[in-house]
């Protein structure tokens, strides 16, 4: 059975927490990147940056995936996704539960961006997308649901608390949709790749260090790259002056979104990989396959042979799929002959061992005796002749006769 959503919060908890954000007051939350990666709260209780990154990327994708549930605009997750990151720069992942602080995120977020949810609403739908994979959790809801409310009400008050009650949010979508329609730009594919780089980097770190004007320059400028698209310039101005931003500071926040994106690059690639070995593995037979240069070997050695055997002997049953035995593997590879092809071949690598080889000339000189005798037995029963006259029998004794053996190294002439 599943856990419910906990959250390690108590009244004397909050009471710290507002006194604590009253005596920093800070409406500056902007952070270096040394401050991020190694003096962030959740380092200090043991919690690595890589461990915390994928915390990140896990209430990111719930946020994401809970805003669409709950049909609320891309602005509103966006202002859920900056509540949360806040959040974990004045607090620690080690006591405070991702998933009942990100639901109580977006219920902020939904009241700051006036687009409200009914908290019963939102209860039900964070906790079935929590334990999804849960078949019974649409019925333990209606055991817990009143718990998950006022859980859902603490995470809130803590939440305002923590970020001194400083609900204005500023996104990259603004300042981009400004400089779009400034530079006059009307490429559609480019402004929907650049409204994405926005979406990433509102997962990632780059939106607690850098201010959003600038990240929206970056998204803009990455864009062109990826489309090679050259920007235009506006009344001889360049274009990242309608960004209000300074070219160095532009230059890195360029280079780390590069270096972000080519992470995730690789990540795909690896992992795309990854699949198709696995596919491959399961596609491939456990036991024995024979290359496709083998059977094609196999298979152009029987057509020579086929040609060399025109008019050679009928198969029993008529049909036109002659089956080949290749010698060295060891497994039967079936051909798909002509219907009008009267040639049945069996290599004797797979019977008489692989040293022994077909001698085509034998083959040719005991089929031209066997059609020699039909021909002649025709020809007495139209005379009206016995066919088992002692006549008959003389002149075919004198041509010879082979007698057939289960072991070909027994058979003989006479």
């Amino acid at each position: 059975m599943a856990v419910p959503m906990q959250c390690d919060i108590s009244q004397k908890e909050i009471a710290g927490d507002a006194a604590e954000a009253s005596q920093v007051l800070t409406h500056n939350w902007y952070f270096s990147r040394k401050e991020i990666e190694l003096q962030s709260p959740s380092r200090s209780d043991g919690i690595d940056y890589k461990k915390e990154e994928h915390l990140r990327k896990l209430y990111c994708a719930f946020l994401q995936e809970l805003g669409i549930e709950l049909k609320v605009p891309q602005v509103t997750i966006a202002t859920a996704l900056m509540f949360c990151h806040r959040f974990y720069m004045r607090q620690s992942h080690a006591k405070n539960d991702w998933q009942t602080i990100a639901t109580a995120c977006m219920f902020l977020a939904s009241k700051a961006e006036e687009t409200p949810r009914w908290l019963g609403e939102l209860v039900v739908v964070a906790y079935k997308l929590i334990y999804k994979s849960d078949p019974s959790a649409s019925r333990r809801i209606r055991e817990i649901y009143d718990k998950q409310k006022e859980l859902i009400l603490i995470g809130e008050r803590l939440l305002l608390h923590v970020l001194a009650f400083d609900m204005n949010i500023e996104h990259p979508y603004k300042s981009l949709v400004v400089a779009l329609k400034r530079l006059d730009i009307t490429h559609k594919d480019l402004v929907k790749v650049a409204w994405n780089f926005v979406n990433d980097w509102l997962r990632t770190s780059l939106c607690l260090q850098h201010k959003p004007h600038y990240i929206a320059a970056g998204s803009l400028f990455l864009a062109t790259k990826i489309m090679k698209v050259k920007l235009p310039t506006s009344k001889g101005k360049a274009w990242w002056m309608e960004f209000d931003v300074s070219p160095k500071q532009l230059e890195d926040v360029i280079q780390q979104m590069m270096s972000l994106w080519e992470h995730s690059q690789n990540q795909s690639r690896s992992q795309s990989q990854t699949t198709a070995l696995k596919d491959e593995k399961v596609t491939k037979s456990p036991i024995r396959t024979t290359s496709n240069s083998v059977k094609k070997e196999a298979f152009e050695k029987v057509l020579d042979t086929s040609r060399e055997t025109t008019n050679a002997q009928t198969s029993d049953t008529g049909s036109g799929v002659s089956v080949v035995e290749d010698g060295d593997i060891g497994e039967p590879v079936t051909v798909k002959s002509d219907l009008r092809s009267s040639c049945k071949i069996v290599s004797v690598g797979g019977i008489l061992g692989k040293s022994q080889v077909v001698d085509v000339n034998k083959i040719r000189e005991k089929l031209k005796n066997r059609n020699l005798i039909k021909t002649m037995k025709r020809k007495r029963v139209e005379e009206g002749m016995d066919d088992y006259g002692e006549d008959w029998i003389e002149r075919e004794l004198e041509n010879g006769i082979v007698l057939q053996s289960t072991h070909p190294e027994k058979q003989r002439n006479i």
